[in-house]
């Protein structure tokens, strides 16, 4: 299955987890039929949608009423169920253990969540989480080197063609954990 380009989703303001990305996530999550799946600081819902149409059972938690709007929009839009938290991780998220765990927003407790998301995975359940902040990726690394085990530790940078041919516009890098309870 593709993933969705960009001008799929409603985006309005709020920040979304781009293509090229979710390409590499998409695989890192490796999301099969019937999996529960959490995706924090969820934004636009980009990767909610795209982990609910590959069959998760997906709830998202988002910090931002902008955000919430557009996750449900988004899943209106690509007709999938999202189960939508308005709050704020670690505190609102359930009491409910995962299979797959996304952390694409941490509003600076990226510790706190890591912890709670060892807690909240199953065994052989899956984390996976993109940065664009190094201090972030030095924290990542650290307590999923700690948590988890089969680390992999990626950095995604890609360029698109731009509206006059022949040149490239370079995107941020990213940078992608996974780790596996």
């Amino acid at each position: 299955m593709r993933v969705l380009k960009d001008d799929q989703f409603i985006r309005g303001d709020v920040p979304m987890t781009k293509r090229d990305v979710r390409i590499y996530l998409m695989d890192a999550l490796d999301i099969v039929e019937g999996v529960r799946a959490l995706d924090i600081g969820a934004g636009t819902g980009a990767v909610s949608v795209e982990m609910a149409r590959r069959g998760a059972n997906v709830t998202a938690i988002e910090t931002n009423i902008d955000g919430v709007k557009l996750i449900r929009e988004n899943a209106n839009r690509h007709d999938v169920e999202i189960d939508i938290i308005h709050g704020r991780a670690p505190e609102d998220l359930p009491d409910k253990e995962y299979d797959r765990i996304f952390i694409g927003g941490s509003k600076g407790k990226l510790e706190e969540i890591i912890i709670k998301s060892h807690d909240m995975l199953c065994d052989g359940g899956v984390v996976v989480m993109s940065f664009i902040l190094i201090k972030n990726l030095g924290i990542a690394e650290r307590l999923t080197k700690k948590y988890f085990k089969d680390v992999e530790i990626t950095m995604v940078q890609t360029s698109n063609a731009g509206e006059k041919l022949g040149m490239l516009i370079g995107n941020n890098p990213i940078f992608i954990i996974r780790g596996v309870k």
